[in-house]
């Protein structure tokens, strides 16, 4: 059964709107996103951690799947209810070779989806606030190329941090529970970095060399022209500016959304 009207959008807002509002110790989740360039002069940044590190979100519906005829029950993959998300097959998985190529640079990159079944059961975890804890992670970087036009899904089970990349079944055993998002973003400490002109611009600098190489090689010609976005100079820019443009490429690219994570210490 689908999250019957549930958008992505909708989901994706929710789940930011829960980490600009969690109230972890002296930890703050901020999302960076395209459309905060019409209030970049509200002082938006001034919510943004001093010390931290980059996450990558691409938001994900997924169905729950529970009877006895559904594929991966029948097929013996699962004894009892799972659910599923789609990966886009348009253009031989081209999102998801893009995301995996993301990932390559950018560890912290994650599909991020539902545990919930019905535009009830979202509306009450919306107003409780349960959004997180009822979503689950998959870490991208450890998910599998896919160089086909086929029909390509990941599963998994309410609880249970494994998961499963089909068509030909492979068995992961690495997710994130949404209740376990607080642990995830401090086991990442050790990386924290100083958010400041010189973290920016090297944000912008590494993800135009991705976007670069991706384009490039999906033979698209002048990768300047067929992004125009790439077309800033980030020396010449405001920290917060370069951010900003960093976080439309990422959304046009790669359907990402940057959120960075630390402290204001």
């Amino acid at each position: 059964m689908a999250a019957i009207g549930i958008s992505e959008f909708t989901f994706g807002y929710a789940f930011l709107y829960e980490q600009t509002h969690a109230n972890w110790p002296n930890l703050r989740a901020a999302p960076v996103l395209p459309s905060l360039q019409q209030e970049h002069n509200a002082g938006w940044d001034a919510h943004l951690p001093l010390n931290g590190i980059d996450f990558y979100y691409q938001f994900k519906l997924s169905d729950h799947l529970s009877r006895s005829n559904a594929t991966f029950i029948a097929d013996g993959t699962y004894a009892g209810p799972y659910y599923r998300l789609a990966l886009h097959r348009k253009d031989r998985n081209r999102q998801h070779q893009r995301l995996r190529e993301h990932a390559r640079t950018y560890p912290n990159t994650y599909y991020v989806a539902p545990e919930f079944d019905t535009l009830d059961d979202f509306n009450a975890a919306f107003l409780a606030r349960q959004i997180t804890i009822r979503s689950r992670l998959i870490p991208v970087p450890d998910s599998d190329d896919i160089f086909d036009g086929d029909q390509h899904y990941i599963t998994f089970q309410l609880g249970h941090v494994g998961w499963n990349q089909h068509s030909e079944r492979k068995r992961h055993e690495r997710s994130f529970l949404g209740r376990d998002l607080a642990k995830l973003y401090r086991e990442s400490e050790k990386q924290w970095r100083h958010i400041d002109k010189q973290f920016a611009e090297e944000l912008f600098q590494k993800t135009s060399n991705v976007v670069k190489r991706v384009l490039q090689r999906e033979a698209k010609g002048d990768v300047q022209a067929t992004l125009p976005l790439l077309d800033f100079n980030p020396r010449r820019a405001e920290h917060r500016d370069v951010l900003l443009r960093t976080s439309q490429i990422l959304s046009v690219v790669f359907g990402v959304t940057l959120v960075l994570v630390g402290t204001r210490e």
